[in-house]
């Protein structure tokens, strides 16, 4: 693990006051304040917030995190000479893509001050910054054991979980890798304790940008799914139930007729802050400053098709795969999903804009959505024997967005084929491959490894060097030596 300056640079720059102003986390010019002397509900508000703006970042799910997870499947492929280890899956631990391994531990390390304060008294508010703290790290836990360590349910290397630091900054220590279930353990306790100390705001002011109870129980449902030991389908189920049948206050799904706009409108009182948003990344003009977004590296420059940066592209055959009333594909020039270019033709997606009200780049990030809920407990329904209320729930879903209903005779295809087509560009697929261990197939626009068997060691990707020479106990996994 990569040594960390002790105050990274953003928490300087970071002070919110008990809550978030009207449209952003709070940000003010650098302070001489000594905030290594966390005293003061501010302070660790302080430190929270370089956690939410960490995850903010154009290394994180900004822009890499959430491209890879389609950039690493079969729907998707890149036009220029960006990304191009991971797009043709021919990554190593000296030439690869990947810059978030050391960007997630400091997202950890702004967590664990926080979780350890014992300076700051005891008050409703510092146990509500102390489970949001608890959601962010277990969230960057499970991002990095989807991506360094190999699924829990492939019965291979199960020791090559990903290092636990839980103690505050300490610049000497040396963690080796923990095992995919003490990782997948200190998650859960995690997101547990989110779900309780959290709050559900609600529909006030920008409250999509906090991780709320909510939040966590979304993310319990996922990492039961992934896990999937013995009692986890039914815990999957409880948690995804909780929200679909007693939402929160601000919370709901979202109507055909808005998805377009949802995603590429270019208000944002009709795509930011919406019931169907879970969790969004804090996107504006002033946090872009310190996350990097902007026309060198975003999501809208990567995916928009009037962009110059423009570089991902969808497949013609996963184009086809929608019926033509579906809302997430559409038709015309506005249309969430357009076939312009590419050899064969590919596909542009409209769901990050490059152009809104605020300027360009400017959107909010969903990264947790009402509909992964949804298809969560479907999912559920069906490993917990439930096929066929499974598949009644699955076709309500389906043709709600306008979509044709499923036969159900292989119910668990059908269940990751609406999940492709409900999460494209939002880094859903190649997780769902993986821990289904499913093999990838990517049958057009294709040159070198097309066809990746499943629990290929491509599945879990490699350690950077530098991580390695920085940390003689860590090591890589098998395969990439």
């Amino acid at each position: 693990m990569r040594k960390y300056l002790y105050i990274i640079a953003s928490v300087f720059m970071l002070a919110t006051f008990n809550s978030c102003s009207e449209n952003e986390l709070d940000i003010y010019p650098p302070t001489s304040d000594d905030i290594a002397d966390i005293d003061t509900e501010e302070k660790l508000q302080q430190f929270l917030n370089s956690g939410y703006l960490t995850i903010a970042s154009t290394s994180s799910y900004g822009t890499d995190i959430t491209a890879f997870g389609d950039i690493l499947s079969d729907n998707m492929y890149v036009l220029t000479n960006k990304y191009q280890f991971a797009a043709n899956l021919s990554y190593n631990s000296i030439n690869n893509d990947f810059g978030f391994y050391g960007r997630l531990y400091d997202i950890i390390m702004s967590c664990n001050m926080v979780i350890n304060n014992t300076k700051v008294p005891s008050s409703a508010n510092v146990e509500r910054i102390k489970a949001e703290a608890k959601i962010l790290r277990g969230f960057a836990y499970f991002t990095l054991v989807n991506f360094y360590s190999p699924t829990p349910t492939s019965g291979i290397n199960q020791e090559f979980g990903v290092p636990l630091v839980l103690e505050n900054y300490n610049s000497t220590i040396q963690p080796a890798r923990a095992s995919v279930t003490e990782v997948f353990n200190q998650i859960i306790s995690d997101l547990q304790a989110g779900a309780i100390g959290a709050a559900d705001i609600g529909a006030s002011q920008n409250d999509k940008v906090i991780l709320t109870k909510t939040a966590a129980k979304l993310l319990l449902s996922r990492v039961y799914l992934t896990r999937r030991a013995s009692g986890d389908a039914q815990l999957a189920l409880q948690y995804a139930s909780d929200i679909v049948n007693s939402p929160a206050a601000g919370f709901s799904p979202i109507a055909s007729s808005g998805y377009q706009t949802y995603f590429a409108g270019n208000l944002e009182a009709t795509s930011e802050n919406q019931p169907e948003t879970i969790w969004e990344l804090d996107i504006t003009f002033d946090t872009s400053r310190l996350t990097g977004i902007g026309s060198n590296l975003s999501l809208p420059g990567l995916y928009h098709r009037t962009d110059g940066g423009r570089s991902f592209m969808f497949t013609r055959d996963f184009y086809n795969s929608f019926s033509n009333t579906d809302v997430r594909r559409g038709n015309g020039a506005n249309a969430l999903l357009t076939t312009t270019g590419g050899t064969p033709t590919g596909v542009w997606t409209n769901k990050y804009p490059r152009l809104t009200e605020s300027g360009l780049y400017l959107r909010n990030i969903k990264v947790l959505r009402f509909a992964e809920a949804q298809l969560n407990r479907i999912e559920a329904l069906n490993l917990t024997g439930q096929t066929a209320t499974a598949l009644t729930e699955l076709n309500a879903f389906a043709t709600s967005r306008g979509g044709s209903a499923y036969s159900g005779t292989n119910l668990l295809n059908d269940i990751l084929t609406e999940r492709s087509k409900e999460f494209y560009a939002e880094g859903y697929r190649f997780h769902d491959l993986k821990r289904y261990s499913l093999p990838l197939v990517k049958n057009t626009n294709c040159t070198m490894n097309c066809n990746v068997p499943a629990n290929d060691k491509l599945f879990v990707i490699p350690v950077s060097r530098t991580a390695l020479s920085q940390n003689v106990n860590l090591t890589q996994y098998p395969g990439y030596n």
